[in-house]
């Protein structure tokens, strides 16, 4: 009989309704930077209609804003993320090295993060975890947020598609450190831990029919545990905050719960944007066994769990052949400047 190794991710056991009805108090953070927290929202009031008591909700140190004084319109495009310290946030909280709660009103040089937004219309407080430690930072400061909130729960979601990924596909998704960061850290906590996708392809960073066969790869060993439709009421309060803070990606989870299917362009990468292709699919909050996840598809995360820096999984990817979103250039302006 083969022996559990203590120091590998286990089988997550139970469904996601089971443990949330069984949750006092929940963390739910946004797996993937930018406007992934803000979906987060959905999360929670399901949690909460299940009987848990508290959900804090929060996200990562990574923005895609533009720097200061930019002209911002349909020839500029934020193309890599600015992986940020958060506790150079305005009025930040240091939970430990790598984990920060902030208010509604925290900022970095006159930018306000996604999170503080949140803070704003969830009752004044949110939390950021850094992604400068590595996948060890970041476990240890979600770990924090975790102990912070007494948490017996702990949800990550993603919108779109990218952690989903092999990094085989054709076309390599484009902002995957950040996710399988994140996802490292999910990995890592002591509690019931539970990976949720919303927005079933609407990153577009991943083309349906490879997207399509690496869900189904995680159905098929089990991983799918669980899922809800969102409520009325958490899709307007989302839809709400998303026209304070809005985010091009997150924008589509309320236009599919809308029924708003087909082929939608999303203003990233290019001038020209790319096109999602929102379904019936992207309606659902998929809850996924992320110990699933990691043995069928996003294989590479076990490349990055000892990593100490955001340097080291950079150097770690680059060496795998994927391109980390973190070196990317941050901001291009596609106007052919005039000769002089």
């Amino acid at each position: 009989m083969a022996i559990a190794n203590p120091n590998e991710p286990q089988a997550q056991r139970g469904t996601f309704e089971e443990a949330a009805h069984a949750a006092r108090s929940a963390v739910v953070v946004g797996n993937g930077g930018g406007g992934d927290c803000l979906v987060g929202i959905l999360v929670a009031s399901w949690l909460r209609g299940r009987g848990v008591e508290h959900v804090l909700l929060g996200g990562i140190g990574c923005q895609w804003w533009p720097p200061q004084g930019a002209v911002v319109d349909e020839l500029t495009t934020v193309i890599g993320p600015d992986f940020y310290e958060p506790s150079d946030l305005d009025g930040a909280r240091p939970l430990n090295e790598f984990a920060v709660l902030v208010g509604p009103d925290a900022a970095s040089r006159g930018q306000r993060p996604h999170e503080a937004f949140l803070a704003a219309s969830t009752g004044g407080e949110a939390f950021v975890v850094s992604m400068l430690g590595g996948a060890k930072g970041t476990t240890a400061g979600l770990q924090a947020v975790v102990e912070y909130a007494q948490a017996d729960l702990v949800v990550s979601v993603d919108v779109g598609s990218d952690c989903l990924s092999t990094g085989h596909e054709v076309r390599p998704v484009a902002t995957v450190l950040a996710d399988h960061l994140t996802f490292a850290a999910l990995l890592g906590q002591s509690v019931p831990a539970f990976f949720c996708l919303a927005g079933y392809g609407a990153d577009a960073e991943m083309e349906c029919e490879e997207l399509e066969r690496n869900f189904g790869a995680v159905v098929r060993a089990g991983g799918l545990v669980g899922g809800f439709v969102p409520s009325p009421s958490a899709l307007n309060e989302l839809e709400a905050i998303q026209k304070q803070a809005f985010d091009p990606v997150g924008n589509l989870v309320v236009r599919a719960a809308r029924g708003e299917f087909g082929l939608h362009r999303v203003h990233t990468g290019s001038p020209w944007g790319n096109v999602a292709r929102l379904s019936p699919a992207s309606i659902p909050i998929w809850a996924l066994d992320p110990r699933v996840v990691l043995d069928t598809i996003a294989v590479d995360v076990r490349q990055i769990l000892g990593t100490s820096s955001l340097c080291d999984a950079q150097r770690i990817y680059m060496d795998l052949g994927r391109l980390p979103e973190s070196l990317m250039v941050r901001f291009v302006d596609f106007r052919r400047r005039p000769s002089l």
